[in-house]
């Protein structure tokens, strides 16, 4: 049984305690935060022992396993006070500020032999996973490019997370950028080296950060292009498109839905009409996404399984069974470290 503690008792926490509750093998035991009226209100509603300090929770609990949901600047520290005790950790993103950092928290883990894993969640939405699975078996050919576009309803400015995210450049759309880079990890592969990666900060709406936009691109080793766009301050939109030899999927978060398209619209379209081609095929991607989405909500709410925006239970589970009997888990180390890298020179630009 892996006793598990969350530390940091914020809106992501809850999700966290959620994922913890349907896991196999897993149970909750313990909650800390620096508000000590807030860390004793959680551990009653929650039935679990209740700390103001991680030191004392660890030295106190009996505890496998901790989830660290506090903001960026805490992480480090606190990942490491479970490390030193010999205790499993599970960071929210971004991981930690800066490469030192990263590369001290993953050394020591390696040393004292246990799991330090980030929270890239994103990456498991379900159509995002089953557009993975399709471009693993090469259903569509050789892929060639991946384009990540990634736009929130968010001012910068406005610390939705907490005040602590104006101290970051980008304040809170500086805090959630790393989401996209992930993605497109995930989606592309890692970058062929630090010379195939581009990064440019932009900021056309935001006062008192330092930017409210980003565009990265980075090609792989095995020649796919990478492109990931992201904005504050304007409707939110998410999207990944996948152009491969036979094809391009578009997976659209908002909707959960993943569309195939076999031809373009243009002058080399094989169809006499390829304007109306293409609106036909959009009406049929169309229904596909109107019914997936009532039969997901009924589903839901007809049953207890984690509904399909919560994309924390995967993680969770995924690092529980690594824990238990080992495999890489949810996020792999080398797109830990690219996250970190890429996160922190955007950041640094």
């Amino acid at each position: 049984m892996l006793r598990t503690a969350i530390v940091g008792l914020g809106d992501v926490a809850h999700w966290h305690k959620a994922a913890i509750e349907t896991t196999p093998g897993a149970v909750l035991t313990a909650v800390a935060d620096i508000d000590s009226q807030r860390a004793e209100r959680v551990a009653a509603a929650w039935d679990v022992s209740g700390y103001t300090d991680l030191q004392r929770l660890v030295a106190s609990e009996a505890v496998d396993w901790v989830h660290v949901c506090t903001p960026l600047q805490t992480h480090f520290d606190l990942a490491m006070a479970c490390i030193d005790a010999s205790v499993h950790v599970l960071v929210e993103k971004p991981f930690v500020a800066t490469r030192a950092e990263f590369e001290r928290l993953t050394a020591a883990a390696d040393r004292a032999g246990v799991r330090a894993t980030v929270v890239h969640n994103q990456v498991y939405y379900r159509p995002l996973q089953t557009a993975l699975q399709r471009i693993k078996r090469g259903d569509l050919g050789r892929l060639h490019s991946v384009a990540v576009h990634w736009a929130e309803d968010i001012d910068p400015a406005v610390p939705g997370r907490g005040d602590w995210v104006l101290d970051l450049p980008g304040g809170e759309f500086g805090e959630g950028i790393v989401h996209p880079i992930y993605v497109g990890l995930r989606a592309a592969g890692y970058p062929a080296d630090d010379a195939s990666v581009a990064i440019q900060q932009c900021n056309t709406a935001a006062d008192g950060v330092a930017f409210d936009g980003i565009a990265v691109s980075f090609v792989t080793a095995e020649d796919v292009t990478c492109t990931i766009q992201h904005h504050s301050n304007v409707p939110d939109r998410r999207r990944v498109v996948f152009t491969a030899e036979c094809g391009h999927l578009t997976v659209d978060i908002g909707t959960q839905s993943l569309r195939y398209h076999r031809h373009g619209y243009g002058p080399n379209s094989p169809y006499d009409l390829p304007m109306l081609a293409g609106a036909l095929t959009d009406l049929r991607n169309a229904a596909r996404t109107t019914a997936s989405a009532v039969r997901e909500t009924v589903k839901t709410r007809l049953s207890s399984s984690y509904s399909t925006h919560d994309t924390h239970t995967p993680v969770v589970r995924r690092e529980a069974r690594a824990i238990e009997h080992g495999g890489e888990g949810p996020t792999p180390r080398a797109e830990a470290d690219w996250a970190n890298r890429l996160f922190t020179s955007v950041a640094e630009l």
